[in-house]
């Protein structure tokens, strides 16, 4: 039952991101973002913020059997995306523009576990 969880909230998740990724990269077209991999950097710290939200509310709770395989592992992992972010990185870095390339791996790192600890934090009733 779990992996059949796990492949709902993973296929979800994948269409989630694909969505707002692709429409956040659209609205940067015409920027001077256009270069810079916004769309996957939005999804990436988003999906932090709520597996913080996620744990946070189920901490020293009774937690539903399903919602860690649906929500955390199938959902929010197909919703963010290491290999992407590799990706996207090492492009900014083989294109000259290495300047960019640090900057999404420093926001990508210190952005990520600050929305993880905000969203326990807006979320932990403990």
């Amino acid at each position: 039952m779990n992996a059949l969880l796990v492949f709902l909230g993973g296929g979800l998740g994948s269409l989630a991101r694909y969505g707002l990724s692709s429409g956040i990269q659209t609205l940067t077209e015409k920027t001077s973002l256009h270069r810079f991999p916004t769309g996957i950097l939005t999804c990436n710290i988003l999906g932090c913020f709520f597996i913080g939200c996620l744990f946070g509310y189920f901490t020293n709770k009774s937690t539903p059997a399903w919602v860690f395989p649906l929500l955390a592992t199938g959902f929010l992992g197909g919703f963010t995306t290491f290999s992407t972010f590799a990706k996207d990185t090492h492009s900014l870095w083989t294109t000259g523009l290495t300047h960019l390339a640090i900057l999404k791996i420093a926001l990508s790192v210190i952005l990520g576990i600050a929305a993880v600890f905000l969203g326990i934090k807006l979320t932990h009733s403990g």
